[in-house]
């Protein structure tokens, strides 16, 4: 079969450009595999149509349903290669898909440091989007993690809101900065019970936080 477009991802952005695809005529196809970044999302509170937010998971299994029952066929195979020929030749782990267009929508993979807790607590108190989640810590103490300009500009987001900041480096270096306290000590575990509560350091010592924000690297989002 060739389809108009295959589209690789099944999040927001993935099923809306399938299902814009098919309100135009074409013969759409969504591929996707594995966890998705919005299944971790404990509530989105800034998305239209849900009076009382929603949660990740089921916003992505509603996307999915959705572009099911408009007739799109939604398929979880693991992609190994794209090629171009006459027409673009999808591979999968299974099979082989032609299409003339494909669009890649398979967000962004964000950068989790190896510490022990961030895993556990990933949407139970801490986050990879000071934007997207800063609401749900108005007045409360909070941590970024980082040591650049990605780790800055979450802080600017967030100062507005929140009680107060502090940047944790995990042992690397960072430039003072007047509006934020700098904590360098290097990080030995996150630690709570169903949310996160404490930071602890390797030398025993122990910071209490509401949230912890995860800006290591550079920032993804445009």
């Amino acid at each position: 079969m060739l389809y108009d477009v295959i589209i690789i991802g099944a999040g927001p952005a993935g099923v809306s450009a399938g299902i814009y695809a098919k309100r135009a005529g074409k013969k759409a196809c969504i591929l996707y595999y594995g966890e998705s970044n919005l299944e971790k999302a404990t509530k989105i509170d800034n998305y239209y149509g849900f009076e009382h937010g929603i949660d990740g998971k089921t916003l992505y299994e509603k996307g999915i349903k959705q572009a099911t029952n408009l007739g799109i066929d939604v398929k979880q195979e693991e992609v190994l290669d794209i090629k171009k020929q006459e027409d673009f030749i999808v591979e999968t782990v299974n099979d082989k898909y032609r299409s003339k267009t494909v669009i890649i929508s398979t967000g962004n993979k964000k950068l989790r440091p190896n510490i022990k807790g961030i895993e556990d607590f990933e949407g139970k108190g801490i986050s990879y989007c000071a934007i997207c989640d800063g609401f749900f810590y108005r007045n409360k103490n909070v941590a970024i993690l980082g040591n650049g300009n990605f780790a800055l500009k979450e802080a600017e987001d967030l100062r507005r809101l929140v009680n107060k900041i502090t940047i944790l480096t995990d042992g690397n270096l960072m430039e003072p900065q007047e509006s934020y306290e700098i904590n360098t000590k290097k990080i030995k575990e996150i630690k709570g019970d169903t949310r996160v509560k404490q930071v602890e350091f390797e030398d025993g010592s122990l910071m209490d936080i509401d949230g912890l924000f995860i800006a290591i690297g550079e920032a993804r989002r445009k």
